[in-house]
């Protein structure tokens, strides 16, 4: 199984190497996750989320797992360029493109068509939100799964900079991975940090 899970990560590499990029500080605090993704905006799986910035991902070790409570249970953050209004609408239109484009690039049925997505959100909190995405498993099940999200922007207004951190899991809201979870936060300086190309 750790192979599978290493394969995995190294999927996500592939996929994500022709936009990924270096840098070296990191935008999130977090604890004992193994797989660190960063890549730039747009996404080539996913151009119509037109955005200028960068991506910051991490994956737990199991999360390739299916008997794992750490199964498809991860999170990342955006840093966009611009002050970018945040509400459901906006939410579930930029993570539907996002889902809809990955799944069909990691898809080699040639013959299927990818279902899409369906996503919606409700407001939890000032800059809070929670929702639920239903998505095609194009990674392990080949089949429709349904993960709850939960979604906090954050203003960066000297730096002209819009943040976004996603946490998903399939698991309940009260289940344990979700502490694992909530644990991931911006670091302080997150709205100094920028991308460094080489």
């Amino acid at each position: 199984m750790k192979r599978i899970s290493l394969s995995i990560v190294f999927v996500f590499c592939f996929l994500f190497g022709v936009a990924q990029i270096n840098k070296s500080e990191n935008l999130l605090e977090v604890d004992s996750l193994l797989a660190k993704e960063v890549f730039e905006f747009p996404i080539h799986f996913a151009p119509e989320v037109n955005y200028k910035g960068f991506e910051e991902a991490y994956f737990p070790k199991e999360w390739s797992n299916q008997d794992s409570i750490e199964y498809w249970s991860y999170a990342f953050a955006w840093s966009i360029e611009g002050n970018i209004e945040v509400n459901e609408s906006t939410l579930e239109h930029d993570l539907q493109l996002y889902f809809d484009g990955l799944m069909t690039v990691v898809n080699k049925d040639q013959n299927f068509k990818v279902p899409e997505s369906t996503t919606l959100f409700l407001k939890d909190g000032e800059n809070s939100f929670k929702g639920k995405i239903r998505l095609y498993n194009a990674f392990h099940t080949k089949d429709m799964m349904t993960l709850n999200v939960s979604a906090n922007s954050y203003k960066c207004l000297e730096k002209d900079k819009t943040l976004l951190l996603f946490r998903f899991s399939p698991s309940d809201f009260d289940s344990d991975i979700w502490e694992t979870l909530e644990a991931i936060k911006f670091k302080a300086n997150a709205c100094e940090i920028d991308i460094n190309e080489d």
